[in-house]
């Protein structure tokens, strides 16, 4: 009786998640792919955190990511592993160091989560990073909970994530349009600005040399970002071919030295 099963038909992601958010009747709201796993304690231990913070706050916990058995798992020193009083705070560090919350590491009100709105069933790629960025901004802080953990399974080629496609492609830079947006909302500075870039910049990293119609819309939003050149991304090598010869001519390059 503590398990719903919800058939329809297959609409996405995001469709499913916002029927099981729309059935769902408690106050607090887990998200786990069916692939991933949680240690058992991570929701009782987060209940038990929150109930001493701020109506309206989320908790988080570390992730470790494993293929195969899940006693081998891989951890990731990230310096998102704390408490933030603003959700806005988060999601510039997380576009600064290019690092990230795997979803399940949450436990988040539902009444923050009507608040933001559902997941955004157009997206096909990154519904979750478009999704938590509103969350985030809606949230009353987020306080990290250092002993539960979510088990991040390794995606196969087949996993939505690893879609590389022209329509995905399009997907991820859309969902960056929306972090703009929501986020220029909340605050419309230099810092909010950089952080917005990196994330234009990054696609134009990740993509190259792919699909040119959408490099050529990266570059555009970057562009408009109206940010100082310095701003860059990736390793040592990159930056410093960066600097020398430019972004787009590094670009060309960076096969030569990755």
């Amino acid at each position: 009786d503590k398990i719903v099963l919800i058939d329809q038909k297959n609409g996405g992601v995001s469709k499913a998640t916002n029927a099981g958010i729309a059935a769902s009747k408690g106050d607090l709201i887990q998200f786990l792919d069916a692939d991933d796993l949680m240690s058992p304690d991570k929701i009782q231990r987060q209940v038990d955190f929150l109930n001493s913070k701020p109506s309206g706050a989320l908790a988080s916990c570390e992730w470790v990511s494993f293929s195969g058995n899940v006693e081998s798992f891989n951890r990731f020193d990230l310096k998102i592993y704390r408490d933030y009083d603003f959700g806005i705070d988060m999601l510039i560090d997380l576009y600064e160091r290019s690092e990230m919350m795997q979803p399940g590491v949450f436990l988040t009100p539902k009444s923050v989560i009507v608040e933001a709105g559902p997941w955004d069933e157009s997206l096909t790629i990154n519904q979750d990073g478009e999704f938590f960025c509103r969350v985030l901004l809606q949230c009353k802080g987020i306080f990290f909970e250092s002993k539960g953990k979510v088990y991040y399974r390794k995606p196969g080629e087949s996993n939505v994530s690893q879609q590389k496609s022209h329509k995905a492609a399009s997907s991820l830079l859309e969902s960056y349009r929306c972090y703009e947006r929501e986020i220029l909302k909340v605050e419309d500075s230099k810092r909010v600005r950089e952080a917005i870039a990196k994330n234009y910049l990054r696609f134009s990293y990740v993509i190259y040399p792919n699909y040119p119609d959408l490099l050529e819309a990266s570059f555009r939003e970057f562009d408009r970002m109206g940010v100082d050149r310095s701003v860059r991304i990736g390793g040592p090598k990159f930056q410093l071919i960066t600097k020398l010869l430019g972004y787009k001519n590094a670009l060309k390059l960076k096969r030569f030295f990755q």
